[in-house]
This record gives C-alpha cells, sequence and structure tokens, in this order.
C-alpha cells in the first residue's frame, strides 16, 4: 500500500494472509487463513517531490518571514545555507525534545493497529471458501468455536518511539536536496548522542534497553543511507543533486546489483573498499574527468587504480602487462569459466593497448567518450576481479 504525504508523513500499514489453526481439546479442527499487520517502513520518493520544487520568487509566500517564523517548506531550492542550518537548528530541536522523552520513558509504550471487524470478515471470506459462504457463516462459525474476530488477527505492534522516528526518517527523505538531508540527519543525531551521554556517561543512568535499541538501529539506518547517498555524488556521471534524482527512482532502492553507469561508479567505491592505494587512484581518475581538462591523466589513473589493484590482489609488483597469467590462474581458482577468462584476458590486451598508443607513450586522449568508455571498462574489470571472491565482500 502506498501513504504519500509531503509535510505531514505518517507510517503505513500492510496486511499478509496467515495460517491460523483452530484446535480443541488438543485436536485440530479447521486451519483458517487469518491475517498479520506489519509495519511498512516510511519511504519519500524524491522524484515526486521533485515535481513541486519551486524557487522562492515562484512561491506567493513570504518564504524567508515563514521560514524565521518556524515554518520550513521543503519543495523551496533557494533557501540559503544559513536558513537552511537556521531551520535545521530548530526543527532538530523539537523532533529532539520529542524522542527524548520517549527514550528516557520507562514504560514500554506499545500501539497496536488492527483492521476494522467488517474489514476483516471479508478478507476472511475472500480467502477461505471452503469454509464460509458468507458473513453469517463466519459468524457461526466464531460462535461455535467460541472465538472472536481478532483471533484470525497478527496485530501490527509499535514502540511509540519506533514510530516517532520512522515519521522523523519520512520527513529526512523528502529533502531532495541532498546536502539539506545530511544537515538535518547529522544535526539531530549528534544532539541525540551528545544527551545520551550526558545521561549514561556522565549522570550514570541508562536509558531502558529496548528503547536504546529501537534508537540505534535508527541511528545506523539513517547514517548508512547517507553514506550510500554520498557514494551517489561522487560520480563524475553527476553533476548536481537534482540531476541525480532524475536518474533514480528512489535512494531507498539504491543497491550494488544495479548496473547503470552511475551506479557501477558508486558500486566500484564498494568493492575498492579494502584496496585504499587503488581507491585513491580512482578518486583522481574521478575528480580529474570532473574538471573535463585532463582526460588524459583521468585514464592514466584509472589504469594504476587497476594495476595497484592487481598487486594488492597478487601480493607481488608486476606491471599490469605482465599480470595476465596470474589473472587467468587466479579466476580458473574461482571457477570462472574458459570462454570468459579468454574474453577478459583478449580485454585487457585490447585496454594496454590503448593506454600504451594513448595515453601511457603519448598525450592523445581527445574524444569524450573514449574516456567514458574506458571508464566503464576499467570498472567492468575490476568488479569481475573482486565480487567473484567472496573474501572481499563488504557485510
Amino acid at each position: 500500500m502506498e501513504n504519500f504525504r509531503l509535510d505531514k508523513q505518517q507510517l503505513s500499514v500492510k496486511a499478509l494472509y496467515n495460517e491460523i489453526e483452530i484446535s480443541q481439546n488438543n485436536r485440530l479442527l479447521h486451519k483458517v487463513k487469518g491475517i498479520s499487520i506489519i509495519p511498512v517502513h516510511a519511504t519519500i520518493e524524491p522524484l515526486k517531490i521533485k515535481n513541486n520544487l519551486v524557487c522562492k520568487s515562484e512561491n506567493n509566500l513570504d518564504a524567508e518571514r515563514q521560514l524565521f517564523a518556524g515554518i520550513y517548506y521543503t519543495n523551496i531550492i533557494d533557501y540559503t545555507l544559513g536558513e537552511i542550518t537556521f531551520a535545521a537548528n530548530f526543527l532538530t530541536d523539537a523532533w529532539l525534545t520529542n524522542i527524548w522523552n520517549l527514550l528516557v520513558e520507562e514504560k514500554e509504550n506499545f500501539l497496536s493497529i488492527t483492521l476494522t471487524d467488517e474489514a476483516l470478515k471479508e478478507h476472511l471470506l475472500n480467502e477461505n471458501g471452503e469454509l464460509f459462504q458468507t458473513i453469517d457463516d463466519i459468524d457461526n462459525f466464531c460462535e461455535k468455536y467460541d472465538l472472536k474476530i481478532e483471533n484470525f488477527v497478527v496485530a501490527a505492534k509499535f514502540e511509540q518511539l519506533e514510530v516517532d522516528l520512522e515519521g522523523i526518517s519520512a520527513r529526512l527523505s523528502s529533502e531532495i536536496i541532498f546536502f539539506r538531508k545530511k544537515i538535518f540527519t547529522e544535526l539531530l543525531i549528534q544532539k541525540l548522542d551528545a544527551k545520551v551521554f550526558e545521561y549514561e556517561e556522565v549522570q550514570g543512568i541508562l536509558l531502558p534497553k529496548l528503547k536504546k535499541e529501537i534508537f540505534q538501529k535508527w541511528r545506523s539506518k539513517l547514517l548508512r543511507e547517507i553514506e550510500l547517498v554520498q557514494k551517489y555524488i561522487r560520480s563524475p556521471f553527476t553533476f548536481d543533486d537534482l540531476d541525480q534524482f532524475s536518474n533514480f527512482r528512489s535512494i531507498n532502492e539504491f543497491a550494488i546489483k544495479n548496473y547503470d553507469q552511475q551506479d557501477l561508479v558508486s558500486e566500484t567505491f564498494y568493492w575498492l573498499e579494502h584496496f585504499p592505494k587503488a581507491k585513491t587512484r580512482f578518486e583522481i581518475a574521478i575528480r580529474y574527468y570532473q574538471l573535463k581538462e585532463n582526460y588524459r591523466d583521468s585514464i592514466d589513473n584509472l589504469r594504476l587504480a587497476l594495476e595497484l589493484l592487481l598487486k594488492d590482489l597478487f601480493k607481488n609488483t608486476k606491471s599490469l602487462d605482465n599480470q595476465i597469467p596470474e589473472i587467468g590462474k587466479y579466476q580458473k581458482d574461482l571457477g570462472i569459466s574458459k570462454e570468459i577468462r579468454n574474453t577478459f584476458q583478449k580485454t585487457l590486451e585490447y585496454y594496454n593497448d590503448y593506454q600504451n598508443e594513448h595515453v601511457k607513450h603519448d598525450d592523445s586522449v581527445a574524444n569524450e567518450h573514449e574516456v567514458e568508455f574506458m571508464f566503464g571498462l576499467t570498472m567492468l574489470l575490476i568488479r569481475m576481479l573482486i565480487k567473484p571472491n567472496s573474501t572481499f565482500t563488504i557485510q
């Protein structure tokens, strides 16, 4: 189910069918398809918000006056950094107060969510045709076995803290301009961390265990999301935060399995995490590409990134040209087929030929499409070297 709202986010739930056993005196009488209600974490699709972005001058509201009166609009794209910082401070202070009160509260404050009796009966009727032909059949069944309609439901159960944190997550997800989301998120987490430290380390009072676990899980999720989006904006094929979201349905759907060029850049940073020298050279290659002034050095650093990766991988000092036999043996040990090994080897030979002819011994890289192709090819070579080896999968 979809539950999208821009400024007043709300938690959604969805219903799934389960199987409930009806027994009497330890004897199984019936199996009925019942219902489980589970939480759906709040997500916002940036493209939906992007379509409504406006400038202050286009907005009939006095945006600055509204802001300093405490009203902040997600869809205004040209707030100044000072205004964003001001908004982040007063909004995160308000969030902090509410979340902190829930964190230190000793009692567990759970909310249960159920469907109406009428809706439950409709579900039961649709899914249990062999037992129920009409609503009256359901009522008679409940009366016969002394059941209540809620016995067929496993309700969603939320700690109030979880609900409020998810509401904040949705509000943060509506920040289409990534640096704004980053400011809001990190400022809120910093304030909460400071409060937790003061409470536990200085005052010596422990937070309730369940509530602290909910907060820490939420905190890790938010920081991980920030880390993933950071990888997007380092892509040489993405030049500002708005354009970035034109190419992806949602930042929440990012995964290393996606293979668009921009995704491949992000994925390459993932696979190079264990190879800092190669990763540094890859970053330099991207920087040169972004400047669009030094394609030769950009391509040269791609080659060096690949060469340093192989040296680390095979623990030797051989040049890229001389690593081909090592690569063949390595890939064979990983179970890569002969045909793919031969394709990889032949591709790497042409890769070396291009580097030698246009980069290593010359400076004749002038075609931007060739540079983009070399980026894509280098990233594919890197992925094929690291990904099949489970040793280097980052958890």
